[in-house]
């Protein structure tokens, strides 16, 4: 079928048949004696389709507008614009083209939002990150413990690990929870049931260190950054302590930062002469109850003879006691490749000594218990 041309001249409504005249780049509507142009075939755009006609429009003409059916001469079919079917620039490479840069582009933003917290948490002032970690902490509604005596332990064994503790603020806290985390602001807390769970003041030191090695770091912010967005470092958090805590160790740090961590408590305890074992030991007590095997079942023996109300009273102590081991766990990805870490940094004939004396220990461990003024931890909310 020989093409059919309709146009409108976008100055009166009336719709002329024409005839279309190439000449070079350009063309001419001709209708019967009268001819209109010349237009340019790259001032056209494709508009769309009308039943079996293509309409195109000229981009500089309001109104103006052509519909071409039928079968058209070949130089004039090549100098039209083409159909789009998708968008502009998605017709102009082809689908397949098109779907593969979108890809790209979308795993460059992907990788950026995943790096993005290694290169602005340097980039956050260290005085807001301060303002923020007293807004997170405050006083920590009365449950931060000190004694004379527990401070100076608290301040000896910090001082052997960092060469310059001045800028980080370590409390203990009277919550009876095998735990410590590193908040913004250099603030790391210790709670009260990791230092009545442990064996020696040296398991607390590789803690200590551990959560010194994520304020170095930055892992702190890069993790806030993270998981909560710039809105929450920009615009605060509200006052609920037990709720922003509660959220606050559900954090997790990427593999990455826990073994920076690692390394960095390694390289701490060394540096003390203090011994990595003692924290090997840790972590092998917190493994073991990563899958922990029911009382009486791990050789699928009973002994009926057992008193009930006693053995109730056993399996109530072992859930406490999980339930507070996995409290530390929950925050802290825990394996015995970290163990096999810790005692494979283990000097040969180098001589470790302890991080605290007994008295001092003692001290340390006793903190909350010899607080009088400090809180209870029976009422504190985690948010739950």
């Amino acid at each position: 079928m020989i093409a059919q041309i309709w146009f409108y001249d976008g100055q009166s409504a009336a719709r002329r048949m024409v005839e279309m005249e190439p000449v070079g780049g350009r063309f001419l509507l001709v209708e019967a004696e009268r001819r209109h142009g010349p237009f340019a075939f790259a001032d056209l755009d494709y508009s769309g389709e009308q039943g079996r006609t293509s309409v195109y429009k000229h981009r500089n003409i309001e109104g103006w507008r052509i519909g071409i059916a039928g079968d058209m001469a070949p130089d004039i079919a090549a100098a039209l614009p083409g159909r789009r079917q998708y968008g502009g620039w998605i017709d102009r490479l082809g689908l397949g083209k098109a779907a593969i840069g979108f890809g790209v582009i979308s795993a460059a933003i992907v990788a950026v939002i995943m790096l993005s917290p290694q290169w602005l948490a340097p980039l956050v002032p260290a005085s807001a990150e301060r303002t923020l970690g007293n807004a997170i902490v405050g006083d920590f509604g009365g449950r931060f413990c000190d004694t004379a005596d527990g401070r100076k332990a608290l301040m000896k064994m910090a001082s052997g690990l960092d060469k310059n503790v001045s800028d980080i603020d370590i409390q203990v806290a009277n919550i009876d929870m095998i735990n410590a985390v590193a908040l913004p602001g250099g603030k790391v807390i210790l709670f009260k049931g990791l230092l009545t769970g442990a064996k020696s003041a040296d398991e607390v030191a590789g803690v200590l260190a551990h959560e010194i090695g994520h304020v170095r770091e930055r892992h702190v912010m890069q993790s806030l950054i993270r998981q909560m967005g710039l809105t929450v470092i920009m615009g605060g958090i509200d006052g609920n302590v037990g709720g922003t805590l509660n959220g606050l160790l559900s954090l997790g740090y990427t593999r990455s930062a826990e073994r920076e961590a690692d390394d960095h408590a390694i390289a701490a305890l060394g540096s003390a002469d203090i011994s990595p074992v003692p924290t090997a030991t840790f972590f092998d007590r917190l493994s073991a109850m990563e899958s922990p095997e029911p009382r009486g079942k791990a050789d699928g023996k009973t002994n009926p003879k057992q008193d009930g109300k006693k053995d109730a009273t056993i399996g109530k102590s072992a859930s406490v006691n999980a339930e507070n081991l996995l409290g530390y766990m929950s925050s802290h990805p825990m394996s015995k490749n970290r163990k096999a870490l810790f005692e494979n940094s283990v000097v040969k004939g180098k001589n470790y000594r302890p991080v605290l004396n007994e008295t001092e220990w003692r001290a340390l461990q006793n903190m909350c218990a010899n607080d009088k003024d400090v809180k209870s931890d029976k009422t504190f909310d985690f948010g739950v």
